[in-house]
């Protein structure tokens, strides 16, 4: 078997595209699952999946429903982590049952946030992408985006 050192892989400039990596929609996807889609669907967009969009933005849409559904019927009680936000946000100490309460919320918000990270990256991003033959985007503007929308919906409400 002879190897012919200089004959390289055939590929064109036009077969590598940037987009924005896993790692990148993962973690923004676990912040904000939405801003997390928006970004895959760019990368779909921008190689030319366009067929592969809608089933994205239908997954967004019952995830975003199913999680807010979980969240109603955690058994959580919601008034007590209002409460306990309030409570501390005048410098007092919340009561153990407030905390515990706002625990339970945040754990439920962490996985929730996993779960759809993973479903993302994992199989719509590996679905699309299943090889590394792409060059990964700078998320700085990304990121940009996140906060700057992050502060005016703060501010709006």
């Amino acid at each position: 078997m002879e190897f012919d050192e200089n004959k390289e892989e055939s590929y064109q400039e036009d077969d590598f595209v940037d987009i924005y990596s896993k790692r990148a929609i993962f973690w923004f996807s676990f912040f904000n699952f939405i801003f997390g889609g928006v970004l895959l669907i760019i990368n779909l967009y921008n190689a030319g999946y366009k067929r592969a969009i809608p089933p994205v933005i239908a997954f967004m849409a019952v995830f975003f429903y199913g999680s807010n559904l979980a969240v109603a019927y955690s058994g959580i009680n919601l008034k007590l982590v209002v409460d306990a936000l309030n409570v501390a946000s005048k410098g007092g100490q919340p009561t153990p049952d407030q905390l515990k309460a706002t625990f339970l919320l945040a754990g439920l918000n962490i996985a929730i946030g996993i779960i759809g990270a993973l479903i993302l990256t994992q199989y719509f991003f590996k679905k699309s992408f299943p090889d590394n033959d792409y060059y990964p985007k700078p998320v700085l503007k990304p990121i940009l985006v996140m906060i700057t929308l992050y502060f005016l919906l703060r501010v709006v409400m």
